[in-house]
């Protein structure tokens, strides 16, 4: 009998053992699991944001670009008008480049003895200096034009060209690249060769604003290979830069192709550092390379320091899983295991609590310094953790806010309210609207569901500045519209059920809008409320919710969630909880901005009104004293959204006008653009397609993506039939 029980004992002991190494197991495979999808998926995001700065550069230089080319298409009949007599040539040249400010200056060389009394070579030559045009003849014996490659290849080519990049140092006295064309006379003779030069310092300037990482950098090349713009040696050394175009094109170097299949991906080792090289080729003429640098150590930065946690705790793991093999060899198994068992769960429980606190909007950054609402929220949660889930931001001048209760208690709710957390920040980060949100986030809910959990949901986007607030509910409690001055103070909001999110992955949800009044307050909660109960488990009920609303003295949303919560303590005493409590207010509290500068301008729906547009832009920066580089850059941020607004709002055929707004309260400066044309939202619309030619193109597209770019924020809103777009800029003046 003593052998069969120490023979069980043994068994026992080897099981438990059995059990602690597969969960040390499980636990290091878990580790490597994440680290690989949470690399993976850094990985893509570097890849997409590197085509997009890639697409972004390239379309800025093609723009100015563009502009030069149609510049001198466009103006060179100027040029041949004025061959009669030699000094009107140069003032047309200078009437040219004051044309764009990306232009540094322009030449006609013209033929040998042209002009008789000009001598053998005559090429006069219009730069930019300052605000000024300085005009000048440098053609002579010491500056021979027709040997020079611009001459050569127009008249080579007979058609207009791009040259490659080269230091002029008779006319424009920099690095230039030169868009040239033939220039014939009206008897079709040839008469010489016109050119216009861009600066490649403006173009360094554009491509060098903004980068991804702080040690990114981008470069120019020729098609190849050539360096046309390099970052400043402040930023990144030659050696280094050097290192990088060798990479390129060295044909032995091993490349990828990215998922798009638009550029081409090399991975190096440049001093001791990883790094990633995204290049690719621009569309048309002329045919130069574009890349983008990123270093591996900045962009898995927050994945190493996960990593070191995680090892931390499998260190942490460890050393308790021998701890607990030592004390199994002790004889004291059943004991220990218990005691260690329960105090694991409740470490991993206070944990999965204090995660799921931290995945609360606790004193959101998106709210700072906005005076026109007041959120808060309270999440009390039955058990250690719990399945309910509140979230509230602010993007782009609107509220974006959810309210939820996932079905069942414990871990597995508080895994579904984690996920749905962070998936509804990250679609509302690019979605405005809530009916769309919540399809997202059922069909992600419905993927894989084979524990049937469901959730009950409600999500809601308020325009701060006009109050309009739509909402989808899906299966939730109805929330309630609180007013100080109303009789009754409280009334249920008018709301379509829809089913929970994690039914069916194709319900159509729909969404619903009203007018939050000034004042007013939105009451959110979960079921918790309603059905706390007493020690007589009798259910605290919507009847005694709508009872207390009414007996609230207060519209504050601390002060409310403070009121509803005494209550509902008062009510259950020492009764336990049986449910997740969550409850969550809004207030609509708009405040009236001083203005410290207001001006309109109305203009027709044509885009030849545009240039009204840019001396009333030019007007207003001068007003506020701004400097001219944001000054320019607002300007054409208003201008293409203006376009877009003229192009899109607006039917052929069909007249009407469009308002700009422009007001600044001392920091912030908004432009606000209506029509009164079709409903259309430009913040919705599709990135152009920069493969296509100018032509091809549709309009619009890079209108948006640089509006985007260059504003803070960017607000549509459909109010009063009129649609009205808001583009904000915080500014300091001098």
């Amino acid at each position: 009998m003593s052998k069969f029980k120490n023979f069980l004992s043994s068994m026992k002991k080897r099981k438990g053992l059995l059990i602690i190494i597969t969960a040390a197991l499980l636990l290091e495979l878990l580790s490597c699991v994440q680290y690989y999808y949470t690399h993976r998926l850094l990985e893509d995001e570097l890849e997409k944001h590197a085509e997009m700065e890639l697409t972004m550069k390239a379309v800025l230089i093609k723009n100015t670009l563009n502009s030069a080319e149609d510049i001198l298409k466009n103006h060179i009949w100027d040029i041949r008008e004025n061959l009669s007599q030699s000094d009107s040539v140069i003032e047309a040249v200078g009437r040219m480049i004051k044309l764009s400010r990306c232009l540094q200056g322009g030449a006609v060389g013209f033929e040998p003895y042209y002009y008789p009394e000009k001598g053998r070579l005559f090429e006069p030559y219009a730069r930019k200096e300052g605000d000024s045009i300085v005009k000048k003849q440098i053609g002579g014996e010491n500056h021979n034009y027709l040997d020079g490659i611009f001459y050569q290849q127009a008249i080579k080519e007979n058609k207009e060209i791009w040259i490659k990049p080269y230091e002029d140092k008779e006319g424009a006295q920099t690095m230039v690249i030169t868009y040239v064309s033939p220039l014939y006379d009206k008897s079709k003779t040839l008469a010489g060769v016109a050119g216009i030069d861009v600066s490649l310092e403006w173009l360094r300037d554009t491509i060098n604003y903004r980068h991804i990482y702080p040690s990114s950098f981008v470069m120019l090349l020729t098609e190849d290979g050539k360096p046309i713009i390099l970052p400043s040696e402040k930023q990144v050394s030659s050696e280094n830069t050097s290192h990088v175009i060798n990479l390129i094109n060295d044909s032995t170097v091993a490349r990828e192709r990215s998922q798009s299949g638009r550029s081409t991906i090399i991975y190096f080792n440049d001093d001791q550092r990883d790094g990633t090289i995204f290049y690719a080729n621009m569309k048309g003429q002329p045919q130069w390379q574009i890349a983008v640098v990123c270093y591996d150590d900045e962009v898995y930065a927050s994945l190493v320091q996960l990593r070191l946690w995680f090892l931390l705790l499998m260190v942490v793991a460890f050393g308790i899983l021998i701890y607990m093999i030592a004390s199994f060899a002790q004889g004291e198994k059943e004991l220990y295991e218990k005691t260690m068992e329960q105090e694991r769960i409740t470490g991993e429980l206070r944990i999965a609590n204090r995660i799921q606190q931290a995945l609360l909007p606790a004193d959101d950054s998106t709210m700072k310094g906005i005076t026109d609402i007041s959120v808060d929220g309270r999440l009390i949660p039955a058990k250690a953790v719990g399945g309910d889930l509140y979230n509230a931001f602010v993007r782009d001048d609107k509220l974006f806010f959810c309210i939820g209760d996932v079905s069942g208690k414990g871990i597995p709710a508080a895994l579904i309210m984690a996920i749905t957390q962070v998936l509804f920040r990250h679609i509302a980060s690019q979605e405005s609207n809530p009916a769309h949100i919540m399809s997202h986030l059922n069909k992600s809910a419905c993927r894989n569901n084979k524990a049937n959990i469901f959730a009950t949901l409600f999500i809601g986007v308020l325009d701060i500045p006009t109050g309009h607030l739509r909402y989808c509910n899906a299966g939730h409690e109805i929330p309630i519209m609180y007013h100080l001055q109303w009789s009754p103070k409280h009334q249920l909001i008018e709301a379509k059920p829809n089913l929970p999110i994690g039914i069916f992955h194709d319900f159509n949800y729909e969404m619903q809008k009203m007018v939050m009044e000034p004042g007013s307050t939105l009451f959110l909660y979960t079921d918790g409320l309603t059905e706390a109960r007493n020690a007589e488990h009798q259910l605290f009920g919507r009847e005694r919710v709508l009872k207390m609303m009414a007996d609230i003295s207060t519209a504050a949303p601390t002060q409310m969630i403070n009121a509803v919560i005494a209550q509902v303590e008062h009510y259950t005493k020492d009764a336990e909880q049986s449910d997740d409590l969550t409850l969550l207010a809004i207030h609509f509290s708009p405040v009236k901005e001083q203005y410290l500068l207001v001006e309109e301008l109305t203009l027709q729906n044509d885009v030849k009104e545009v240039t009204k547009l840019s001396a009333f832009i030019k007007q207003v920066m001068g007003r506020l004293n701004i400097e001219k580089p944001i000054a320019n850059k607002l300007r054409l941020a208003l201008e293409e959204a203006v376009v877009n607004v003229i192009e899109y709002a607006y039917p052929a055929g069909t007249t009407g006008e469009v308002n700009i707004r422009v007001t600044f309260n001392g920091h912030r400066l908004r432009f606000i653009i209506k029509d009164s044309g079709v409903a259309f939202d430009p913040t919705e619309a599709s990135i152009a397609d920069t493969t296509l030619s100018a032509k091809e193109r549709r309009v619009g597209g890079l209108g948006i993506l640089l509006v985007r770019e260059l504003m803070d924020s960017i607000n549509y809103e459909r109010t009063d039939g009129k649609n009205v777009l808001t583009l904000t800029k915080n500014i300091q003046q001098p």
